[in-house]
């Protein structure tokens, strides 16, 4: 998945990988790079100074690389014109997988029970999740991911054995990740939230978004092959859910997108809506999802209320990501026990084909509450010349039914007005709306509990620019 902006080194048989900013690093600047970084090897493992020779055989590459390229070009402008990853001795093409696509076709609705099988399959007895996670990692071929250098791993030192993840130890010698982990553990922002995460969880994160497996791992998952990577899906999926509950995603308006590869609708109905088959990394920049696009394919874009919405599972991972200028929001895979509920609107998306040429088709999901108050909320809107907030209009079509009516409770509200902006409620409309809502409709909730549930659990999707269509 991050193939695109990372060298690839084959050494010795071993594969390491470097996370490069291709919009920032040109050619130069990468060969220098893994020149550096194989000296030091060299000097770490005893082999002497001797100089380190990079040598690239442009004819080998899929397609061609010109001769007489400059070397002073962006790895960005390389990869849009090769696909190609650079080699020590050659430059070896990208790997040829079949085309990620996350999305739930209605043609296998029935292959859900293979995820649900995969799922329950799962034994939570274990108190070590750690040890679960990488003794999955290390059977899946992936020792790789967890350690600095293949040479330094003994599997009798970590009592690595196939069939007893339990007996796996965690020496942060030798599956050196433990030790990114707890650098991560400590990030200023996990600090702010209070530290939420368990080690397992960044663990989850940090392979899906920097590791190599995370491309096996997506495919698999599409493929349906949950099996394989049950304890990496829990943890990620649980990791994310933490977060999502954590973030103050209520305030944030931004539109995201994700790029896939040779994947084009021919109809928005060919499509369950609603439903993530794995899960989808999205970023605010939408260079970076033409780039995952490729030459041809499909962009998602996502409206704000999806980042907003309560029952899609979303995160902010780009402090745990080593690509950072992809600024990655993290979308859950779905839970295959909402796709029938009969509130599947707040769990639910819709697509829609946004535009289209021979290249490119833009697909705009929004979540399913949106699309269901939408043109009442715009109609009110409307009336009142855009002056009653987005929000507060859906709030209270969902809670009284249309009906409009609001007390002056604007005093009583001035004076507990602090109280709600300690508890992330932000929008003064709907703070008020449910001084009003508690005292008439005698629900068992406070106003601070009534305006938190449906500003962070359950979610507002209406963002200013709605009142523009």
């Amino acid at each position: 998945m991050k193939e695109f902006n990372s060298f690839q080194v084959i050494l010795k048989e071993t594969r390491n990988k470097e996370p490069l900013n291709p919009y920032l690093i040109t050619l130069k600047q990468g060969f220098k790079n893994f020149k550096n970084k194989l000296q030091l090897r060299k000097q770490y493992m005893g082999e002497g100074d001797e100089s380190i020779i990079f040598k690239c055989e442009n004819n080998k590459c899929e397609p061609p690389i010109p001769f007489n390229i400059n070397e002073d070009i962006l790895l960005n402008d390389i990869t849009d014109k090769s696909k190609n990853i650079l080699n020590k001795d050659i430059i070896i093409s990208s790997n040829k997988k079949s085309t990620f696509n996350p999305l739930l076709y209605i043609c296998d609705i029935h292959k859900l029970k293979i995820i649900q099988d995969s799922v329950l399959s799962i034994p939570r007895s274990s108190d070590n999740y750690m040890k679960l996670l990488l003794h999955e990692v290390i059977k899946n071929g992936y020792i790789n991911d967890l350690i600095t250098y293949q040479y330094l791993y003994n599997k009798e030192e970590i009592h690595y054995n196939e069939n007893k993840p339990n007996e796996l130890i965690l020496n942060e010698k030798i599956l050196t990740i433990l030790n990114e982990l707890k650098i991560l553990y400590y990030d200023d922002i996990h600090k702010y939230m209070g530290y939420p995460l368990q080690l397992f969880d960044i663990c989850a994160i940090l392979l899906y978004c920097g590791k190599s497996c995370n491309v096996e791992f997506s495919y698999d998952q599409i493929q349906y092959r949950h099996f394989k990577w049950v304890y990496l899906d829990d943890c990620l999926g649980n990791a994310i859910r933490i977060l999502h509950k954590y973030e103050r995603r209520e305030e944030e308006n931004i539109e995201l997108y994700c790029g896939l590869k040779k994947v084009r609708l021919q109809n928005e109905k060919e499509i369950k809506a609603g439903y993530f088959i794995s899960h989808v990394s999205t970023s605010d920049d939408l260079q970076v999802a033409k780039m995952f696009r490729s030459d041809q394919g499909c962009i998602l874009h996502f409206h704000p209320s999806m980042r907003r919405a309560g029952g899609i599972l979303s995160c902010d991972v780009s402090w745990i990501s080593p690509y950072k200028h992809e600024r990655e929001i993290l979308f859950s895979r779905s839970n295959t026990s909402n796709i029938e509920d009969r509130h599947k609107e707040y769990f639910a998306w819709n697509a829609k084909i946004e535009k289209e040429d021979k290249n490119t088709q833009m697909i705009l999901l929004t979540w399913g509450r949106y699309d269901q108050y939408i043109q009442q909320t715009m109609y009110i809107s409307k009336i009142w010349n855009h002056f009653i907030d987005l929000n507060l209009i859906y709030i209270i079509l969902l809670f009284a039914e249309g009906d409009i009516i609001l007390k002056n409770n604007k005093r009583k509200y001035e004076e507990i007005k602090n109280e709600f902006i300690k508890r992330r409620c932000y929008n003064d409309y709907i703070n008020l709306f449910s001084i009003f809502a508690v005292k008439i409709k005698n629900i068992r909730y406070t106003p601070i509990e009534f305006t938190t549930k449906h500003t962070i659990m359950i979610g507002l999707p209406f963002v200013e620019k709605d009142k523009e269509k």
